[in-house]
């Protein structure tokens, strides 16, 4: 039986910088049809086919997913909803994390009504030095801050009771094991190819974990 899974989100969702091919959703697609050598195909995926939609868009924020969640997320019928976002608003002043928090149960209350399945997965840490440097710089962000926001919004999220993929407690251990931030950030935002691998496999992770409720 198929199933259709979509990913919204930011710019990491989008694969940005790299080809959306090296996007997180599409190493997920192909890691279910057993052709990412990286990622062993589960079990589960042979018997259950998955339709994969990317709607990840550089630069967006929760208000801006809300604004387009009906065409891009309620006109295709999904059985799940991976939602991953919220570093935008902080980078850009344009919610709290209480506010992009709402913003979210918004559309996962919508997604309720139709049965589909709401999995939030919190924001990946910047690395601030990195970031400050070369992600906006001149443009007086404080980085420190943006992490505070971002855990705190991970925070919220732990407690919805809502299923969720843990980035912002997961990411720093990928970014130890490769040992430079260098080898794990693009920019002190956007994860390296390797990055974007490790985020794929905490999805897989979660697929298998569900796979019977």
């Amino acid at each position: 039986m198929r199933k259709k899974a979509v990913f919204i989100g930011n710019s990491i969702v989008a694969g940005y910088p790299w080809s959306k091919g090296k996007s997180f959703p599409s190493l997920v697609r192909r890691a279910l049809k057993g052709e990412l050598p990286e990622i062993p195909q589960p079990a589960f995926a042979k018997n259950t086919g998955f339709d994969i939609v990317n709607k990840g868009v550089n630069g967006d924020t929760t208000r801006g997913i809300l604004g387009r969640f009906k065409d891009d997320v309620l006109q295709q019928e999904p059985d799940m909803v991976f939602f991953l976002t919220g570093t935008n608003d902080f980078i850009y002043r344009e919610a709290s994390p209480e506010d992009a928090f709402a913003n979210l149960e918004l559309m996962a209350g919508l997604l309720d009504d139709t049965g589909s399945r709401t999995v939030y997965v919190t924001p990946v840490p910047v690395d601030a030095g990195k970031a400050g440097f070369m992600w906006m710089a001149g443009m007086g962000i404080s980085y420190d801050a943006v992490n505070r926001d971002i855990e705190r919004l991970a925070q919220l999220i732990r407690e919805s009771g809502r299923d969720y993929v843990d980035l912002t407690a997961r990411f720093p251990d990928f970014v130890e094991s490769v040992g430079d931030v260098d080898l794990a950030y693009m920019d002190g935002i956007h994860p390296m190819p390797d990055g974007q691998i490790f985020i794929a496999k905490q999805i897989i992770d979660f697929l298998e974990e569900v796979k019977d409720r």
